[in-house]
């Protein structure tokens, strides 16, 4: 009785493990198929379709400038009763669509009515580097003074000798062939096209796309300068908008409207809005406003809505408000 006892339950164990195993294999069975559709969705999310890098914005524009291509956008307005034209062009490390109020901006007022462009803009890199003078560059001050004989003796019949000057040119020759040979094989640094003509560019694009209503043009940072060397290129009524710009003194621009947008840090003062603010005053500039934004971030962070609420605002009061009237 007790060796059958023993046998069954042998049985059962081994039935026990039979089944364990079973269930295992099965379940690697059934989550193969599942590791299969990661690494489609995977290659999904790397693929150069889901990338803004590789041209994947709505509203992605190839603008061609001088035979090469510059990236842009192009959102045409949505509100079916078109305002006008915005061209926004990107600061210093901001892209065509930028996360933030540059995104927020160039879909935003399409709803009200604008069509808006972005441009990518070429900033020079200025890194601060300074060199200390070299041993080579010091020696010269020391060594000038102390001359042998014998080197005053050689260069006096260095001079005196006539066949030594004379052979002198063909001695020159030789390394000014090679550094003309070394220049030739060297590689050409790439053309850049100017910020200039992607502007104008992209105003004669937006003129195409849209010729009704006035043209407006926001730089943010360094490309406010942009935007006052370039309003001259548009047609029709023009209107600026400075968005944290880094100039302290501007002359009134003689456009119809000029909105100077900063954002305002409770702990320290914008130093350059203070100072554009009292020139416009002195310059009796009846175009000029300036806003302020309260926030603790100078990309305006978190206050995007903001923004928008301000310019949509802005933009009504100036250019669509006689309109409806």
């Amino acid at each position: 009785m007790e060796l059958d006892l023993r046998k069954l339950l042998k049985l059962i164990a081994l039935l026990v493990m039979a089944s364990y195993l079973a269930f295992a294999y099965a379940a690697d069975e059934t989550e193969e198929p599942a590791k299969g559709n990661e690494k489609e969705t995977v290659t999904e999310e790397n693929s150069p379709i889901m990338l803004r890098e590789q041209g994947d914005v709505e509203g992605y524009v190839s603008l061609t400038v001088s035979e090469q291509p510059i990236d842009a956008t192009y959102m045409p307005e949505s509100l079916g009763k078109a305002a006008g034209k915005v061209l926004i062009l990107p600061g210093r490390g901001q892209d065509i669509d930028s996360d933030g109020v540059i995104h927020t901006l160039r879909i935003g007022l399409t709803k009200a009515g604008w069509s808006t462009m972005t441009v990518a803009m070429h900033y020079e890199l200025t890194p601060n580097i300074y060199l200390a003078p070299s041993d080579a560059d010091k020696k010269p001050e020391t060594d000038s003074p102390e001359t042998t004989p014998e080197q005053a003796d050689n260069d006096t019949t260095q001079q005196q000798s006539p066949e030594e000057t004379a052979a002198a040119p063909s001695d020159t020759e030789s390394p000014a062939a090679e550094g003309d040979d070394k220049k030739t094989e060297a590689k050409q640094a790439p053309y850049v096209v100017t910020n200039e003509a992607r502007i104008a560019a992209a105003i004669s694009y937006l003129a195409e796309k849209q010729q009704a209503g006035p043209t407006i043009l926001i730089g943010f940072g360094e490309a406010a300068e942009l935007v006052n060397d370039s309003f001259s290129m548009a047609n029709g009524e023009v209107g600026i908008i400075w968005i944290n710009a880094n100039m302290k003194q501007v002359e009134p621009q003689k456009v119809k409207a000029v909105l100077d947008l900063i954002s305002d840090f409770p702990s320290r003062q914008n130093t350059n809005a203070i100072q554009r603010r009292a020139d416009m005053i002195k310059a009796n500039a009846m175009n000029y406003e300036q806003r302020r934004i309260v926030t603790t971030s100078p990309n305006f962070y978190g206050v995007e809505t903001n923004v928008l609420g301000i310019v949509r605002g802005w933009l009504h009061k100036h250019f669509i408000a006689k309109d409806d009237a």
